[in-house]
């Protein structure tokens, strides 16, 4: 049974505050490269050697965690997405966030990741960093990146499923966490039109409410379409009935540490876990 609208709204208001995209075009990357340094760093880094490697990072989106792979002394790094605008974006950012020397180290590629044009055991290594949740087959991407990697190669993967507290994926908007457990989606469809609409009546520069006006769209694109809405049961579903690639290291998180012990309770853990972390071997 769905909270009542209101709620939705009263905890939330005044929360979107939308301001004007930074003239940077390598914003976004330059974020992400920040976030995956720190994600690497924390999980990966001990575990999994990327030097004079062969690495593939698949849903790699506008590039930034792909750059900073290259920067890790690999053989070489192709990032790989389905959107050729992100690609451009992934192609613009190398030149910026990738020191000259690491350059050649890095390509970008336009391509499905349910369906990778490479040949069978291709590469050493297979990273998927925040994209396990839009992929609409997320099983043919798994049985993809285990015909590219290499006998011993590893997958690296991290990964929020959508019961998380911010699996919405629409936290501009949103300060309560879990708004899509406990709102239905047409509730939350109206809210972020209700927030969205009473920025846009601050905003006097026409060029500044278009800006609104796509974010939002892509926003709403996103919620609606570009999330699978799997679960955390579904993707331990995907690693089972993959059995070219085991388990060999794993690791979930919490928001924060009073919420830790629930994330080994069934059901409740769906909406405890912030976090997966993977490595899996290549058999």
């Amino acid at each position: 049974m769905w909270l009542p609208y209101g709620w939705l709204v009263h905890l939330n208001k005044g929360y979107f505050q939308f301001k004007s995209p930074p003239d940077d075009p390598v914003a976004y990357s330059r974020w992400e490269f920040e976030e995956g340094k720190k994600v690497w760093e924390k999980f990966f880094d001990s575990r999994v050697n990327l030097e004079s490697k062969d690495v593939i990072d698949v849903g790699c989106g506008p590039g930034g965690k792909t750059c900073y792979l290259a920067t890790r002394g690999p053989n070489r790094v192709a990032g790989v997405d389905f959107d050729p605008k992100l690609i451009r974006d992934a192609e613009l950012a190398m030149s910026v966030l990738i020191p000259p020397e690491d350059r050649i180290r890095a390509e970008f590629v336009v391509a499905d990741a349910s369906d990778l044009p490479f040949p069978d055991e291709y590469f050493d290594i297979a990273t998927c960093s925040d994209a396990f949740e839009h992929f609409p087959d997320p099983q043919n991407v798994m049985k993809e990146v285990a015909r590219i990697l290499k006998t011993g190669g590893l997958f690296c993967i991290d990964f929020a499923q959508f019961y998380s507290w911010n699996g919405h994926h629409l936290r501009d908007f949103f300060r309560t966490p879990w708004v899509h457990v406990f709102w239905s989606s047409d509730d939350i469809l109206k809210a972020v039109r209700e927030f969205s609409k009473e920025q846009r009546l601050e905003i006097q520069d026409l060029d500044l409410r278009e800006k609104l006006d796509e974010m939002v769209g892509r926003r709403l694109e996103q919620w609606g379409n570009g999330l699978n809405r799997m679960s955390l049961g579904e993707f331990e579903k995907l690693l089972i009935n993959e059995r070219r690639l085991k388990i060999k290291y794993c690791k979930k998180t919490a928001k924060n540490p009073l919420m830790w012990p629930l994330i080994f309770v069934p059901g409740i853990r769906e909406l405890a876990v912030a976090r997966n972390v993977y490595i899996l071997k290549r058999v």
